[in-house]
């Protein structure tokens, strides 16, 4: 009876959760060519919540109850927006978005120069982006692949508290969700090199009567700390963090500015910036593309992608241990939404690639190829935030698994993450 109790009340339960449980999925191509639209923005119309698909084009988007008498839309810089009624989604979706191109028609004439249009948006910052303290709650992954296999990777959901501009206090992020890969690999790169020096280093500490502790022993586990998602979330020009070197005044004459073609998103011409340095600065070679609107001189979205230059210094450390860095390029997408007439964060992400390579003077080189990167995807907006307290407060500097306070107990069917 007991065993029939418990799984009558598991069905309740579970038959309650799959009602109130309301999940659009689907898919997002260009209609012109049925190419997948990656990281288009999926939300509602009255209300800020969404999420963004995949580099597929593919998305789920979980709906709350309170909310399903709402719009969906979706949107994609350079398209007509697509919408449908909540309520009239009966199953996957499969959107094909119509190019903007044909409002394009008509020709704006400006006096204004590239430079010209990011100064403008520069100082329009205090009337374009939320000067007021607000909540977001956001879905935030790392990741670090070797030749394909998942070395280490963590996902979280994170409330952060944005402060007032002006405001002493800072911003600060809670982690209210965590999990960790379900099975990493191990990382490979030099792994028996580093192995036979640890052999070594055992024998010799051996026969001097010393006590080798195996602590030190190299297991292939990778803990990559990528800062969390104070890291990435800095990448917003209206956080306080450390500012693109493009939109730095200071490095404006580094830079080669330059006109792209106008664009539309949700009916608002936006006019391409084009930027690339001239050389690197500070170990960074950029180049990539800034949307602004034509109408208020908001930045809507910012496209980096860039090299790493070694440092000079470093390169005959690795030549004598037979390492080669070949290739270290990144990307960055830094994309905003407009609600009530301002614009917040959407999404924030950076991924970089590069090639390693240990030479070996008889047996074959090895070579791993790495991609690591963070993506920080907002949710929603609630414009009556709550100070998060100081114990609750992610710290960068310790483990995830230690930091979780789910004092809002959401489960992850309720997050809108990005779909691998």
């Amino acid at each position: 009876m007991k065993i029939l109790k418990f799984f009558f009340l598991l069905f309740i339960s579970l038959s309650a959760f799959s009602q109130n449980k309301f999940v659009v999925s689907g898919t997002i191509s260009d209609k012109e060519n049925n190419e997948p639209l990656p990281f288009a923005s999926i939300s509602l119309k009255n209300h800020a919540v969404g999420t963004i698909s995949n580099e597929y084009g593919k998305f789920d988007f979980y709906i709350p109850k309170s909310m399903r008498n709402d719009t969906l839309v979706i949107t994609f810089i350079g398209f007509n927006t697509y919408e449908i009624a909540v309520k009239d989604i009966s199953k996957d979706l499969n959107i094909k978005l119509q190019s903007a191109n044909n409002l394009l028609d008509e020709v704006v004439l400006t006096d204004m120069d590239p430079l010209d249009y990011i100064k403008k948006a520069l100082e329009k910052r205090s009337e374009n982006y939320p000067q007021q303290a607000y909540e977001s709650l956001a879905y935030y992954r790392e990741k670090f692949i070797e030749n394909g296999q998942i070395i280490d990777k963590n996902e979280g959901v994170f409330k952060t508290y944005y402060s007032r501009k002006g405001d002493t206090l800072k911003n600060k992020h809670q982690l209210l969700l965590y999990r960790p890969a379900e099975n990493p690999q191990k990382f490979q790169f030099m792994k028996d090199w580093i192995e036979e020096k640890q052999e070594k280093e055992r024998k010799r500490a051996e026969k001097k009567g010393e006590e080798y502790n195996p602590d030190d022993d190299y297991d292939g586990t990778v803990n990559v700390n990528f800062g969390g998602p104070k890291s990435v979330i800095n990448l917003d020009i209206n956080s306080g963090g450390n500012e693109n070197n493009f939109l730095n005044p200071k490095y404006f004459s580094k830079y080669e500015y330059s006109f792209g073609e106008d664009t539309y998103l949700n009916g608002e011409r936006l006019v391409t910036i084009n930027f690339k340095a001239r050389k690197s600065i500070e170990y960074v070679k950029d180049q990539g593309k800034i949307l602004i609107s034509k109408e208020n001189y908001a930045i809507t979205l910012i496209e980096v992608k860039g090299k790493y230059k070694i440092p000079f210094i470093a390169k005959p450390i690795l030549f004598a241990i037979g390492i080669s860095i070949k290739d270290p390029g990144f990307t960055q997408i830094i994309r905003y939404q407009n609600f009530k007439g301002l614009w917040y964060p959407n999404l924030m992400r950076w991924d970089a690639e590069v090639k390693l390579v240990k030479r070996h003077m008889f047996d074959k080189n090895e070579i791993s190829n790495i991609n690591i990167g963070q993506v920080f995807s907002i949710n929603s907006i609630l414009m009556e935030p709550t100070v998060i307290p100081e114990e609750k407060v992610f710290n960068p500097d310790k483990k995830m698994e230690e930091q979780v306070f789910n004092d809002s107990n959401l489960n992850w069917q309720e997050i809108n993450v990005v779909r691998d």
